[in-house]
Formats: C-alpha cells, structure tokens, sequence
C-alpha cells in the first residue's frame, strides 16, 4: 500500500517540476497587440489564458 502511495506522490511531483519548469518567465513587457486583419479577408482568433499571460492563434 505505501508503495502505490510512494508512486502517486513521486507522479505529482515530477509532474508538477515539469509545468514549472515549461511555464513561461513572467515579464513586466505589455502583451502584443492581437493582428488586425487586411479589409476584406476573414479571420478567426483562438485565444488562450495562462494566467497573466494568453495565447493567441489567428488562422
């Protein structure tokens, strides 16, 4: 029993290392602006937060 404990512990933690350690540096830098598209074209934007930070994806 304590070794499925052990081993569920031991997966948080390296999975919890792994996000720290893939998440973006916070930066006091203002977020760029979203892309304007040209008059006459069609776009969609997908927008994605991350905490203080997003993604966004125009297609």
């Amino acid at each position: 029993m304590s070794r499925r404990i052990s081993t569920a512990l031991a997966t948080i933690a390296l999975t919890l290392s792994l996000g720290a350690l893939a998440a973006p540096m916070a930066s006091a830098a203002p977020a760029a602006p979203a892309p304007t598209p040209v008059l006459g074209s069609v776009s969609i934007c997908f927008s994605v937060p991350l905490g203080s930070a997003s993604l966004v994806w125009c297609i």
